[in-house]
């Protein structure tokens, strides 16, 4: 099971489909707080003066308009975007690129090549990344992260508990092998925290795979 606050007299209890309950309630409980600090919602705030260019208020204006959300949200987000992603992805090397780009560099390599490739990245990059942006490699920095990924490369994410394991489901069009490079390098990564992936399944239209404890699957 995952080793969150569960009271000690429900897990003392022994009662399997009373604790999956309160696994499953933990995890909307901590899904709803994120998504309420995205919003700004919980978090501290301080007012902040600033001059800017014109032109520049001009386009956030429209932006605003566009997106239908007010001016400061949108700041917000492009700050928060600005130094806790972009920043971060720059000093760490990572790159952009055009995604026919990417579909052809995926598909071009077979599944076992990718898959390697995916091993080794996980095992040096994606763990110095983790570090270097939470100071720490586990199970809520290796989600957090994936979905920042995820919404950066305009791919649809989603996180459904499971019983006692964690769902993830993925929409994409980045090319057959994308799906088999994300799970091995998930997979890698969770090996090294005591987690591991399960009931990988894959369409046309995307993929999913569980996220498991070690030994309670």
């Amino acid at each position: 099971m995952f080793e969150y606050n569960i009271p000690m007299h429900i897990t003392k209890s022994g009662n399997k489909q009373i604790v999956e309950k309160w696994i499953i309630h933990i995890w909307e409980m901590r899904l709803v707080k994120l998504t309420l600090q995205e919003n700004g919602i919980l978090r501290k705030t301080d007012n902040v003066s600033i001059r800017i260019d014109s032109d520049l208020s001009n386009k956030l204006h429209e932006k605003c308009i566009e997106q239908k959300i007010s001016l400061n949200t949108l700041i917000n987000h492009l700050l928060e975007k600005q130094v806790n992603w972009n920043e971060l992805t720059s000093e760490m090397g990572w790159i952009t690129m055009f995604r026919s780009t990417f579909r052809e560099l995926m598909d071009s390599n077979s599944k076992e090549k990718i898959q390697k490739i995916a091993e080794t990245t996980s095992t040096i990059d994606l763990k110095n990344s983790l570090n270097y942006f939470y100071g720490y490699v586990n199970l809520d920095s290796i989600l957090d992260l994936f979905k920042k990924r995820c919404q950066n490369m305009n791919v649809q994410f989603r996180l459904i508990p499971v019983n006692n394991t964690i769902k993830i489901i993925i929409q994409h069009d980045l090319g057959k092998n994308w799906p088999f490079f994300i799970i091995r390098q998930m997979n890698s990564i969770l090996n090294e925290i005591g987690y591991r992936t399960i009931n990988e399944d894959y369409n046309s239209q995307g993929f999913s795979f569980e996220i498991v404890k070690v030994g309670d699957e």
